[in-house]
């Protein structure tokens, strides 16, 4: 569901893949520095031939090449994919957006927690429907990206004032969530703000 989540968070704050690599060339170590950061690394080639003998390490965006006998000649070129957020970042905002509406919903229905010890093995407690994940991801877009004045997912979409503040756009979301915004909906606060 976890992963689900920040597809979605993705999506609603223009966070899509891309595609991108860095090459080096063997001098006296064989340990290099990915300037781009969020990356999950598609192929290492050395001298052109894809090779598995290599490390990375996700915290120091450090890759060690561990084939042996390099050289002074051999090009190492490193293939990854990137998000401007890592999964971390967004887990985190998942936490914040979890006890804002456990906070706005003044319900035990809508208390879930975010349990794990890293991104990989990150999960939502309890298991929550699809529909309650489209409002976390709602809610976790407004906090990432709060000057954004409409959010869309397949089912709903939510339109707010410029000058709506963040917290007041969650609190606006989470009520008409709890009240029933049925299964396809248009939210608009921007044309009636006073009557929500």
């Amino acid at each position: 569901m976890l992963d689900n989540i920040r597809e979605k968070i993705r999506a609603l704050v223009v966070d899509s893949s891309k595609k991108g690599f860095e090459t080096f060339l063997y001098t006296t170590t064989s340990i290099f520095t990915i300037a781009q950061e969020n990356i999950t690394i598609l192929e290492v080639l050395l001298d052109g031939e894809e090779i598995d003998d290599y490390t990375f390490d996700v915290d120091t965006n450090k890759i060690t090449i561990t084939a042996s006998a390099l050289n002074t000649t051999n090009v190492i070129e490193v293939d990854y994919e990137y998000y401007k957020y890592s999964d971390t970042e967004l887990d985190n905002y998942v936490r914040s957006a979890l006890v804002f509406i456990s906070v706005y919903s003044r319900s035990d229905e809508f208390n879930f927690e975010l349990e794990g010890e890293s991104a990989g093995d990150m999960e939502v407690i309890p298991t929550m429907d699809s529909h309650t994940a489209d409002l976390v991801s709602l809610v976790a877009s407004i906090l990432i990206k709060p000057d954004y004045i409409s959010y869309k997912l397949p089912n709903v979409s939510v339109v707010y004032p410029i000058k709506m503040p963040k917290e007041e756009r969650i609190e606006k979301l989470v009520s008409r969530f709890n009240e029933g915004i049925g299964l396809n909906s248009i939210l608009n606060f921007d044309i009636f703000p006073d009557n929500l």
